[in-house]
């Protein structure tokens, strides 16, 4: 099990939990749902963790094997052909999403009618992904286990649906099999994974059919190999019998599980959730959680001062405080105004790159297609065809697919720069609302900064969602059909279709892809400035109740501001344990 993350992840949800009843208690709703947030973040924590391979290679199996039931189908024949999500619930549930938007839920033993090749031959039912639930504690701090189509099967469907998620993978877990040893087009495939995925385990299953002797000389042999494909990094390869593992957990046999190898990979995983991506992650939960409760630290002792001090200044101190608080509000609008102008500044600077490609590239991949059909002119139509199919496809298409893999990534960069820069500004503006409070009423300040940006790691979840596509080539080529070409259909013919039809093709293409980025980066900054917002807004709210509180103690019983007094120490005493265990834990974590 993840063992080290598990524990931290749940130390934090319980101080989380705390911090909730102490907010409840007290009646301060800001806080309350400041802190309410940051426990859901905390709880849609998502870590993509993809099972890849080749077809046959055991990753349903392996999955399996990870949660201890036979939960997924498995065969001896080429079987997952559906992206399958599984996360964590409470109870299991089985939702079938479909490419027309719809949802249906289905019972456990209806799984294979819509995951596998034989219930839904070539996704003849038009599936876009299957997610399930269910109580595994494997799934409970946020992984989320992705069952992939194996590629390189006869089914051209389910390559395309693996290649269609990897920009999702937070990590990929590889699985080979001993025997036959690592294939020519899992090398392949391997390449492409290489350019999405950052973090790749190397899993070797199946070992259980080879002698001590055939491991290792297998083994060594996918090591070499992979290397070599790599350019030389080195890589752990990781032997696995996921039957045995299986088995072993069903039956709570360790020593089966031991002879499986499963125990040692999980601890490997787990070092890896620690140090790559939980440790992150629920630092960042702290350290936001710990600013809410400083905001909340000092709203509590700037009420108990201006409880001690008399009307009169009192009265002075909150007229000095609302013109304060007046120029910081400028000040936050200003910083909306600057985060407009960078965000057309970053829609601008998209569109001129769309128009380079547009019409400085495209336009010489389409020359070299005529080019081609040129100098290829005696060949006869098929041969033609076949030509001009390579060149679209290893042209333009690719051009295209190239192109936008490349925005996405310079793009998330610029947003995330942008992003730090008005989160610094951000938290300025708050360290002004909390100096002038200090400063007129004579408090001390820990400063404590929340966290707003995205990481760069995040690319496609917090910005881009799915990567955009050019046509597929079947889409661009529709009138190249070769199955069913009419007698009499010559070169100059299918020439002809596809210099009118390309062009209209890619305008229609880019149109779209524009669309579709500016949408979504208009959406994040939005979400990003009114999150920015809500934090300066939530500070300046804090303060102004407490000092409200105060003036309405003033024409109130000298036993009514004493029981207010020694209720506020309490809470504030409650802040203050709080604000060291949430101190004590983030260290921690982070080791520091």
């Amino acid at each position: 099990m993840l063992d080290a993350y598990t524990a931290y992840h749940r130390q934090t949800d319980e101080v989380l939990e705390r911090a909730l009843r102490y907010a409840a208690d007290a009646h301060t709703p800001t806080f309350a749902s400041s802190l309410a947030q940051l426990h859901q973040k905390l709880l849609d924590n998502r870590f993509y963790l993809v099972v890849l391979g080749q077809f046959k290679r055991g990753k349903s199996t392996f999955i399996n094997s990870l949660i201890g039931d036979t939960l997924l189908p498995t065969s001896i024949v080429p079987l997952t052909s559906i992206v399958t999500v599984l996360r964590y619930g409470k109870r299991q549930a089985i939702e079938v999403l479909f490419k027309d938007g719809t949802r249906r839920e289905i019972e456990r033993d209806a799984l294979a009618d819509y995951v596998t090749e034989k219930g839904n031959p070539q996704n003849v039912k038009r599936v876009e992904r299957v997610e399930i639930s269910y109580p595994s504690e494997y799934l409970k701090q946020g992984v989320h286990i992705i069952d992939t189509p194996g590629v390189g099967s006869i089914f051209s469907n389910n390559t395309e649906m693996t290649y269609d998620f990897l920009p999702h993978v937070d990590a990929a877990l590889f699985l080979l099999a001993g025997d036959p040893p690592i294939s020519e087009a899992e090398l392949s495939f391997l390449k492409d994974i290489r350019k999405f995925v950052e973090k790749i385990f190397f899993i070797q299953n199946k070992v259980d059919y080879l002698d001590a002797a055939e491991r290792e000389e297998s083994l060594a042999f996918s090591k070499k190999v992979i290397e070599e494909t790599l350019g030389g990094n080195s890589v752990v390869i990781h032997p696995l019998s996921a039957k045995k593992a299986l088995l072993g957990k069903i039956r709570g046999d360790d020593a089966l599980l031991a002879e499986s190898y499963l125990p040692g990979f999980e601890r490997t995983l787990n070092d890896f959730l620690m140090r790559e991506k939980g440790k992150v992650f629920l630092a960042s939960i702290l350290k936001g959680a710990r600013k809410h409760i400083g905001d909340e630290i000092v709203s509590l002792k700037v009420e108990l001062k201006a409880i001690a001090t008399p009307l009169k200044d009192l009265e002075e101190k909150i007229s000095l405080f609302g013109e304060q608080l007046r120029k910081i509000q400028e000040e936050k609008r200003d910083n909306g105004y600057f985060f407009e102008a960078e965000t057309k500044r970053l829609i601008d600077m998209f569109d001129r790159d769309l128009w380079e490609l547009k019409e400085r590239q495209l336009p010489a991949l389409m020359a070299e297609l005529e080019e081609t059909a040129r100098k290829n002119q005696d060949l006869n139509v098929k041969d033609y065809v076949d030509i001009l199919e390579k060149v679209l496809n290893d042209g333009i298409v690719r051009t295209f697919d190239a192109w936008i893999t490349r925005q996405e990534e310079h793009l998330n960069k610029e947003y995330s720069r942008i992003s730090q820069k008005f989160s610094d500004r951000a938290n300025e503006i708050i360290d002004s609302l909390l100096e002038v409070s200090a400063r007129l009423f004579g408090i001390r300040l820990e400063r404590v900064q929340g966290e707003e940006t995205i990481q760069e790691d995040t690319r496609l979840y917090y910005l881009m969602g799915d990567r955009p596509k050019f046509f597929d080539l079947e889409g661009a080529i529709d009138f190249f059909s070769r199955s069913v070409l009419p007698k009499g259909f010559s070169r100059g013919h299918a020439l002809k279709k596809i210099l009118k039809k390309l062009p209209d093709r890619i305008d229609a293409n880019c149109g779209r892809v524009k669309a579709d980025f500016t949408l979504r980066i208009r959406e994040s900054f939005m979400q990003f400035r009114y999150d920015l917002n809500q934090k300066i807004d939530a500070t300046a709210d804090s303060i102004e109740k407490a000092l409200e509180r105060a003036m309405d103690l003033k024409q109130v019983s000298a036993e009514t501001v004493k029981e207010r007094k020694t209720a506020l120490v309490a809470r504030l005493d409650e802040a203050l344990r709080l604000n060291t265990d949430v101190s004590e834990l983030m260290n921690e974590i982070t080791g520091e």
